[in-house]
């Protein structure tokens, strides 16, 4: 009761620092830090920000996969990866817009990462910034500090409209990528269900439920050292965790406690107005990297109209134990044999809590002068 006294009433807000990144606080005397700055709120998977930034040339910044940031279990060709990576180019292009700044973006300078290779220390993408006066504002920038994930539960009564599905559809068609929206009951009653089966071969597989364990961030303290990760602030895991309850590196059993804690958790993932899917006719690197530009562009434009997105990205994994739930959604989406790639799927609708800010590391962190 001692340990646990100092928790009782504790905030779930993160700390200030962590999310300090979101503050309109930005020096724009060199552009290129501006994109920088507006880039490193891209979503991305585990909030692992795999980002590195060169900016020894002038005029250019070199985006490099941050190698000691992959996830070699859940995400074992860093496809997800480079998918985080294209939201950062596509925020950053957007920033530089706002300077009156044109960006050419050239990917993969030094040579295409191989369908099997992680990128580890790889230069994802040169982009080269121009002064250019004539260059129109992006009508999204003003999003890119609103836009937040939301992980709880949305309210399922509501309806998006159809000009919304009909926007984030847009968004990926313009990127040479198909979308589409799943709102029929039983279709979504279908995707339900693969997602909760995806989350728990994830959860119940060692080495990849080991990979996510070894992210949590449990508490303030945690949160504000690593501002990346698996952000948990809630009361009762820091409770339990104060208490020596809880293990966070005890593999979840089927039937057990904690499986049916993680299960519990997972709930809320369940909920949604609809589902919005990404697909490319390919899978080659450049078209992971547009998914990515293409995503966090349609969750922009949801944002502008009070709509919440969340990445379910399980179900599209490519590790071994979750390729039936990974057949099931190409079927249920209407792929079949090796045509086309699902990019990326998210539940969509309305939250019933604010979405808040994640946790980002410091600008400095990113960049090599």
């Amino acid at each position: 009761m001692l340990a646990a006294a100092p928790l009782a009433g504790c905030s779930k807000a993160y700390p200030p620092a962590a999310v300090e990144g979101w503050q309109d606080r930005i020096d724009s005397s060199d552009v290129r830090r501006w994109m920088l700055a507006h880039g490193l709120l891209a979503p991305n998977p585990h909030n692992r920000q795999p980002w590195m930034a060169d900016l020894r040339i002038p005029g250019e910044i070199k985006l490099v996969c941050d190698g000691e940031r992959l996830l070699p279990h859940t995400d074992p060709f860093g496809r997800q990866i480079l998918i985080g990576c294209g939201a950062f180019i596509e925020l950053a292009v957007i920033a530089a817009a706002e300077k009156g700044h044109r960006v050419r973006v050239e990917l993969f300078p030094d040579g295409e990462v191989s369908p099997n290779e992680l990128p580890a220390g790889r230069t994802v993408a040169r982009l080269m910034v121009e002064h250019e006066p004539s260059v129109g504002p992006d009508d999204l920038f003003a999003q890119i500090r609103r836009r937040h994930t939301n992980k709880g539960p949305f309210d399922s009564t509501r309806t998006v409209p159809p000009a919304v599905w009909t926007l984030l559809e847009k968004t990926a068609t313009e990127k040479d990528l198909l979308a589409g929206a799943v709102t029929a009951n039983d279709a979504m009653a279908t995707l339900r269900q693969i997602t909760r089966e995806s989350f728990e071969a994830e959860m119940l597989t060692p080495r990849t439920y080991l990979e996510s364990a070894h992210l949590l961030r449990i508490g303030p303290d945690e949160v504000e050292k690593h501002r990346d990760g698996i952000a948990l602030m809630g009361t009762m895991p820091r409770l339990m965790s104060t208490l020596g309850l809880y293990d966070r590196f005890e593999v979840p059993k089927r039937g057990s406690s904690n499986h049916r804690q993680l299960m519990n958790h997972w709930a809320p993932s369940e909920t949604a107005s609809g589902y919005f899917w990404i697909a490319s006719r390919e899978n080659s690197r450049a078209a992971q990297l547009s998914s990515g530009r293409a995503y966090v562009r349609a969750h922009l434009h949801a944002t502008a109209h009070g709509v919440d997105m969340h990445p379910l990205s399980q179900a599209v994994q490519e590790f071994t134990e979750v390729r039936p739930q990974f057949d099931a959604l190409r079927r249920l989406l209407g792929f079949d044999g090796s045509s086309h790639t699902v990019q990326m799927l998210a539940r969509v609708g309305y939250g019933i809590d604010k979405a808040s800010p994640s946790p980002r590391r410091e600008l400095g962190q990113l960049i090599k002068t």
